[in-house]
């Protein structure tokens, strides 16, 4: 059976400690503020001080991909692999998966054996996550590489977020959405229904206020999700919500299995505190 390890950009918001339990490795990207600190993501800060840090900021902090010397230490770990599965945040969103290309060509240069497979996931945040967790129970089953490639080809299109935003000032400002797409979370209490789409934040729907929101999140899972007893919540600082969600996601399925996720500093960097979101595989084709 053919030695697979996986590794995941560290956009999918498991710290390094939290992946290593689930079986997946994950490169940190970075965050740079105002004043020139540069801080790896998951590892020099955690998400309450990032959100602490962030709410001192007169401007955003800047993130960027992972070094290539990161990529390539993490590379060094499964020399005595057979393949590497590289999972990373979508590719219209950064440059990380052109880093790891990168990267992956130097290695091989200096003789590397194990090969490198690169996934776009096409999303971002722990939806990253959920891909290298479907990668990991795939290798424990014993599945090739190429089995493994295949169902993460198939979850670029399958595997959904559904985002809420107190403000999407943030992701405005870090030049992911438009200005019209922020307005309209400005007028009337109206919050955005965000979602990936083709690699892009894209808004879906709209609600008024975020009662309405969590209903919009919860019907969206009952009927569109391929397993109603496991969940992902992701929030950004915002605990109450996740235990809001949580005891709606409850009501409809008694024994849901919900796996909590704390946005991290470089997702958050766009996010900013107060989101929440629902991570899942749906049943259609999402395009």
């Amino acid at each position: 059976m053919s030695k697979i390890a996986v590794i995941a950009d560290s956009s999918c918001d498991f710290t390094p400690e939290r992946a290593e339990k689930a079986g997946f490795s994950v490169v940190p990207l970075n965050v740079t503020f105002e004043d020139g600190t540069v801080y790896r993501d998951g590892i020099d800060l955690t998400g309450e001080e990032f959100f602490a840090k962030l709410a001192a900021c007169k401007q955003l902090p800047k993130t960027s991909q992972p070094t290539l010397e990161a990529w390539m230490d993490t590379f060094r770990k499964y020399a005595d692999y057979d393949d590497i599965i590289v999972i990373t945040v979508s590719a219209k969103m950064s440059g990380t998966i052109n880093g790891a290309s990168m990267a992956r060509r130097m290695i091989r240069e200096e003789g590397f054996r194990p090969n490198i497979h690169l996934v776009d996931s096409m999303t971002a945040s722990a939806t990253v996550a959920a891909f290298a967790l479907e990668a990991v129970r795939m290798v424990k089953e014993g599945k090739s590489a190429q089995e493994i490639l295949s169902r993460m080809m198939y979850l670029q299109n399958h595997m959904a977020v559904y985002f809420i935003f107190d403000s999407l000032e943030y992701l405005r400002k870090g030049g992911r959405i438009g200005s019209a797409t922020a307005l309209a979370g400005r007028v009337m209490g109206i919050k955005p229904l965000l979602t990936f789409f083709e690699g892009e934040p894209k808004n879906v729907d709209k609600v008024r206020g975020l009662q309405a929101g969590y209903k919009k999140l919860v019907d969206g899972f009952l009927k569109n999700a391929v397993d109603l007893h496991h969940v992902m919540v992701i929030s950004s600082c915002a605990p109450e919500r996740v235990e809001i969600i949580s005891r709606m996601l409850q009501t409809h399925i008694s024994d849901i299995q919900i796996t909590s996720v704390e946005i991290g500093s470089v997702i958050g960097t766009y996010v900013g505190p107060g989101g929440i979101a629902l991570v899942y595989e749906e049943k259609d084709a999402r395009w």
